[in-house]
């Protein structure tokens, strides 16, 4: 997987192109941290995906390839990568450049604003595929989610599109595809002129209580997970 960074006028542009599905391993998840770690002097943040997708998901080949102790290390990181993203105190945007399911759907929620390609397929769908929904997803969608569409959307894993996404609250707008990463970019260039102490003194007040929760519990929480993985998960 291809992580990249730029800078353009003070916004940071993290990108993520494997050429395919951006399928998602700790690596990633350590690159998309650093992201953040090496770039101190950025306003405002946009994260994009390729164009088509954002992310497909955890990557499942390797999940497969290591076992237990794999899916465990993965779930972990993602956690801690989410919680990283979520509680940046400078603005952040993402441009999801097409499909954003599960583990996309949580990257898009872990921004400030999120950005939709028309036509891109969201949804926690972790139900469908036999899979509980960590705390870390939960506590996302809790923060994003309109209350009434929360059980409904979250209990079956129901796929949705781009237009039911925002009306759902796991994105904020619906663009055409080959406008997502302009208007990301331009929105994140109207956050980076706002206050920026006050800014980011509002964000810990809304969400630094529920992400100490997350980190505090997460070990537990995807140990007591991966016990219920399907047999093959478990072993590789």
């Amino acid at each position: 997987m291809s992580v990249e960074s730029r800078i353009d006028d003070g916004i940071l542009t993290v990108t993520l192109d494997d050429g395919d599905k951006n399928a998602l391993t700790p690596e990633v998840f350590g690159a998309l941290i650093a992201a953040l770690d090496e770039a101190p002097d950025a306003r405002a943040i946009v994260l994009a995906g390729r164009p088509g997708i954002l992310t497909a998901g955890l990557n499942v080949k390797w999940m497969a390839a290591n076992g237990r102790d794999g899916v465990r290390r993965l779930l972990v990181d993602f956690g801690t990568c989410l919680m990283r993203w979520w509680t940046d105190p400078r603005p952040t945007v993402c441009a999801a450049t097409g499909h954003a399911i599960a583990a996309g759907t949580m990257l898009a929620m872990a921004c400030d604003h999120a950005v939709a390609a028309d036509g891109g397929a969201w949804g926690l769908t972790e139900t469908r595929i036999d899979f509980e929904i960590p705390h870390f997803g939960l506590a996302l969608a809790r923060a994003n989610m309109r209350t009434d569409r929360l059980e409904d959307l979250l209990l079956p894993g129901e796929r949705v599109d781009a237009a039911t996404a925002v009306q759902a609250g796991f994105a904020d707008q619906v663009v055409a595809p080959d406008e997502v990463l302009e208007v990301a970019q331009a929105r994140a260039r109207e956050l980076a002129e706002l206050p920026a102490r006050a800014y980011a003194g509002t964000k810990h007040r809304l969400r630094s209580r529920a992400a100490t929760e997350v980190l505090d519990g997460l070990i537990d929480d995807i140990d007591e997970l991966t016990t219920h993985l399907p047999e093959g998960a478990r072993h590789g």
